[in-house]
């Protein structure tokens, strides 16, 4: 279960017993990664895709002018 700070390897990643998402373990018992969805440290964002033409590229950094992409 979820949040219980159990890790069940079947269903579960992680499981640190709470549900803050700015920490490595979200609150989904996934690890968090860029392209989850959630803005973790050493992240400039996180939209939770790899397109490149949004304002967030892969690798979670802003789009910004002369980095490649339009």
């Amino acid at each position: 279960m979820c949040g219980d700070g159990v890790v069940y390897p079947e269903s579960e990643e992680c499981d640190d017993g709470n549900e803050f998402d700015g920490d490595a373990c979200t609150s989904t018992c996934t690890l968090a990664r860029c392209g989850d969805g959630i803005v973790q440290p050493g992240e400039e964002c996180d939209d939770g895709n790899d397109v490149n033409t949004d304002a967030c590229l892969e690798g979670c950094i802003y789009l910004r002018c002369g980095d490649g992409y339009v």
